[in-house]
């Protein structure tokens, strides 16, 4: 009876992990927010576009190593940032959605 209830429950512990080992990646776009002028696009606005792509998460974020000169009008550098699975970054790039390189993870 032991043997059976342990390999019942390696069973089912075994088809959670097969079931989580999906590899993400993170994708980006600019928000289109200008200094002077308020906030851009927020993430859930935004996530629209992703209409068909599995977002884990989602989040508002700046990016790194870019300086945008203080201006009315010019650029902030905001972007929303989300987590997709990996196969989906072809469908994402197509929408105008760049991978964000690892340096800048939020």
């Amino acid at each position: 009876m032991k043997l059976f209830i342990y390999l019942t429950l390696s069973l089912f512990l075994a088809a959670c992990a097969s079931a989580q080992n999906t590899q993400t990646i993170q994708i980006y776009k600019l928000d289109g927010a200008r200094q002077c002028e308020g906030e851009g696009i927020s993430v859930a606005a935004m996530q629209a576009e992703l209409v068909g792509i599995r977002v884990h998460a989602a989040e508002k974020s700046h990016l790194p190593d870019v300086m945008f000169p203080a201006v009315c009008g010019g650029g902030t550098g905001s972007i929303n940032v989300y987590t997709i699975d990996a196969q989906q970054r072809r469908q994402a790039e197509q929408r105008g959605f760049a991978l964000l390189p690892a340096a800048a993870t939020p």
